[in-house]
């Protein structure tokens, strides 16, 4: 074990130092072989100070076959970035990473104070598919009282709910008085009774 968190150590050191390109890619792909927490950490440090696409785009591919808890936490962090390109790039891996084991750290974001993190898991859950997103959703629409956290996860719902979502989306529609929201509702509400015309 002593020699695995040197090793990872190491080439965390590279990531930080190196000024050559191909050595900080392939210090990436090497602690994505560990794949451990501290792998992912590191991996994590190097994705909020790089600037390089070409090592980012190395680090984004480390981080997706790391251990699934260390990167959806190091992820969540990053998602509060004040850089967009940081945050997207924790959009990004929460979106392929999302599992249900890791559930409650998408519930936690989505008791963030940031509208925009809420927003941001929303979208995350909702393209990642994960089994329990649809009912996240349904948390989301009955408690949160941003209109544009609640019509993200309307959204969603109406894609991958049921029929008797409807009476939810409902409620809300008497919530928010928003133009746009009130057509994500009716759409989604037209996807759940199954109108083709929806769209």
């Amino acid at each position: 074990m002593t020699l695995l968190n040197n090793e990872v150590t190491y080439l965390a050191q590279m990531l930080e130092t190196s000024g050559d390109g191909g050595e900080k890619v392939d210090a990436a792909c090497r602690l994505a072989s560990f794949g451990t927490a501290e792998a992912a950490a590191a991996l994590a440090r190097a994705l909020q100070r790089e600037k390089d696409p070409l090592v980012r785009e190395a680090v984004i591919g480390a981080l997706l076959v790391c251990d699934t808890r260390a990167v959806i936490a190091e992820m969540a962090t990053l998602l509060r970035s004040e850089d967009a390109t940081n945050r997207s790039a924790a959009f990004e891996v929460l979106t392929y990473r999302c599992d249900d084991e890791v559930i409650e750290i998408f519930e936690q974001l989505l008791q963030d104070g940031d509208r925009d993190v809420r927003v941001m898991t929303v979208h995350a859950l909702g393209r990642s598919r994960c089994g329990r997103s649809a009912e996240l959703f349904r948390r989301v629409i009955r408690e949160d009282g941003d209109v544009n956290v609640v019509a993200a996860a309307v959204e969603y719902l109406g894609e991958m709910g049921e029929p008797s979502d409807a009476a939810l989306i409902q409620k809300a529609l008497e919530r928010f008085r928003h133009p746009y929201f009130e057509w994500i509702a009716r759409r989604a509400l037209g996807r759940l009774m199954g109108d083709n015309e929806a769209g």
